[in-house]
């Protein structure tokens, strides 16, 4: 059994200290690192340069890998949270699969992307897909969960767009792939 007079001992208080003193920095640190991962860094994208990022870098990628019947659209898209800036563009496209080896695909898609200056990414939390980026543009390729005759790719943009977004009409832009 532990005595009571340890916890007052000088020991047991340095050592509670030195915990509250590490939790206290810890928690300024993930602060102070969080609010620099949302800065908009660098000049400011209007809404229209930011959608053209990620609308020109579909449009690309659906040439280069002569993607089928590929269709989507855009919207905008909080980097801190639900609602407030800085926002990024985010394309979500879908496109038939011509055959059934998603495997083979996959790979031949990566190969025309990776021609044409993308490079593969760190996968963090995706299953069965693939990341890439070029010039701020990340793209999330994963066939699609519904309709296994599909894919899916996800397309986002810099976190530029310091525009307030919160009452868009329509959230939703279609465009031509």
């Amino acid at each position: 059994m532990v005595s009571v007079d340890w916890f007052r001992s000088p020991q047991s208080k340095a050592l509670l200290w030195a915990t509250l003193v590490m939790s206290l920095v810890l928690g300024a640190s993930l602060i102070v690192v969080d609010r620099h991962r949302a800065e908009a860094p660098g000049v400011p994208l209007s809404d229209d340069q930011a959608a053209g990022q990620v609308v020109s870098a579909a449009r690309q990628v659906v040439a280069a890998a002569r993607l089928q019947q590929a269709t989507g659209g855009y919207s905008f898209v909080s980097c801190v949270n639900e609602n407030e800036p800085p926002y990024q563009a985010a394309l979500y496209m879908s496109f038939r699969l011509p055959h059934d080896d998603w495997v083979r695909y996959q790979r031949d898609v990566g190969s025309a992307m990776i021609a044409r200056g993308w490079v593969d990414a760190p996968a963090m939390g995706e299953h069965f897909g693939r990341k890439f980026t070029n010039d701020g543009v990340t793209a999330l390729l994963e066939r699609s969960n519904g309709d296994r005759a599909f894919a899916t790719m996800r397309l986002y943009g810099e976190c530029r767009n310091i525009a307030d977004h919160r009452n868009d009409d329509p959230a939703w832009t279609e465009v031509s792939l």
